[in-house]
């Protein structure tokens, strides 16, 4: 934005506006956020869900932790805020469900070296890993990135669990895009050197849940305001943009879109059709989580986590299971989240919870009854970004008129991580009228 324009309007009060705002703030600067809601966190919101016999309890309406590497984006935003966290504790069993049977997860070394379907030519394959070249083709899927990097076996036998379980879509139809940490790392040296020179990332628990992380932005800007959607946007003759809401109309120098693509695309066809053509393309996949709370299984106390091979599942991506000393648990109990959907078609008697226990017991049958069930819905959850999604984001910020920016997770990643560290670079770039 050049010096001489002062007022921002960010609409969209999830994590991108808030840290859109967080990082554009400055002296002088006139900035306010419309979130058409009542409450600011788009997903990444703490909701509470009482005990049983009312014992406070908390779920996550989107990610359990925080994966945060030392000196990052998200490092820096949690200092600034000073929002206190925990790492998290030693993880209990972690399953790859494949074949009928659960097997140790593919995560470690051990699970690694024992992971179904692999025979010793292809185990040989994965430890060359560090002597492959890096790729230089645009527009590579997940599968065939790590086809080329650990071998066609891992792409074909223990990736398919491994990306339903984090962006609920096949590896085929999911380009680099939807997981950016991957070209970094293959640029130092590969999935495992390139991770050794990058440091392990840590898994932190956020006092107050992850929703602290968009409470504490709200708080600290102070210019946030609930329940104000926007209903259209206007040009005006001097270049500045007047947005119309329910009641409120603003003129700004300057317009950030933080909302979903559709409601994006919605506001950009009177005035950047091209633009909302490409957002509309954007496919959004809409996932279901049920929670559940039951009485505590031995072994597993310090959580649980379990990645199912598409389609055994038949729809259920995975679940996965908080500490026995987590906070925002129920004490004495085990708290429990599993995925239905995606990309995946979901069997229909898994739309109600009977099925969804019965399904989950084909993995866990030590699973007991639930003493308290609750199901949320996430329509559009994530963006299905696919091989070429940056062409068409390339196309996207051509097409935009003067004073419209675009961010969010389609555009960033659909990671937590992955938007801390693209909203802090595109912010620090500079936005110009």
């Amino acid at each position: 934005m050049n010096a001489n324009k002062n007022s921002l309007l960010i609409l969209g009060g999830g994590l991108s506006g808030l840290l859109a705002a967080w990082h554009l703030r400055r002296p002088g600067r006139e900035i306010e956020v419309w979130e058409a809601s009542a409450a600011v966190g788009g997903w990444a919101q703490t909701l509470s869900w009482p005990g049983p016999q009312g014992e406070p309890g908390f779920l996550e309406r989107g990610p359990q932790s925080l994966r945060v590497a030392r000196g990052g984006a998200l490092d820096r935003l949690l200092r600034d805020l000073d929002i206190a966290t925990r790492p998290a504790g030693p993880k209990g069993p972690r399953w790859l469900g494949k074949g009928g049977v659960r097997h140790p997860s593919p995560a470690t070394l051990a699970g690694l070296l024992r992971a179904p379907g692999l025979g010793l030519g292809e185990q040989l394959r994965m430890l060359a890993e560090p002597f492959i070249p890096m790729g230089t083709g645009a527009g590579e899927s997940l599968h065939a990135f790590f086809a080329r990097r650990l071998g066609e076996g891992f792409a074909r036998e223990l990736l398919p669990a491994l990306v339903a379980g984090v962006l609920a879509a096949p590896p085929e139809r999911l380009g680099l895009e939807a997981w950016p940490p991957l070209k970094r790392l293959e640029a130092r040296g590969g999935l495992l050197i390139g991770s050794l020179r990058s440091g392990a990332p840590r898994t932190l628990l956020p006092a107050g849940g992850t929703g602290a992380l968009a409470l504490g932005l709200a708080t600290r800007l102070g210019c946030v305001f609930t329940d104000r959607p926007a209903r259209a946007l206007e040009a005006l003759p001097d270049g500045r943009w007047r947005i119309h809401g329910d009641g409120p109309i603003r003129e700004a120098d300057a317009v950030v879109l933080a909302l979903p693509a559709r409601v994006v695309a919605d506001l950009l066809r009177p005035v950047a059709p091209e633009a909302a053509a490409l957002l509309h393309a954007i496919p959004r996949l809409d996932l279901r989580v049920w929670h559940s709370r039951h009485a505590m299984v031995q072994g597993w106390e310090r959580g649980f986590g379990l990645l199912i091979h598409p389609p055994e599942g038949r729809g259920l991506l995975g679940a996965v299971s908080l500490a026995a000393d987590d906070p925002r648990g129920v004490p004495g109990l085990l708290q429990l989240r599993a995925y239905v959907g995606g990309a995946y078609p979901a069997d229909p008697a898994l739309d109600a919870w009977p099925g969804v226990l019965q399904a989950l017991r084909r993995w866990l049958p030590e699973l007991p009854d639930p003493l308290q069930v609750r199901e949320e819905a996430c329509p559009e959850a994530f963006p299905l970004l696919g091989p070429g999604h940056g062409a068409r984001v390339d196309r996207l910020l051509e097409a935009l008129p003067s004073g419209l920016h675009w961010i969010g997770a389609a555009r960033f990643g659909p990671g937590l991580p992955d938007l801390a560290e693209g909203i802090e670079a595109w912010a620090q770039g500079g936005i110009e009228g």
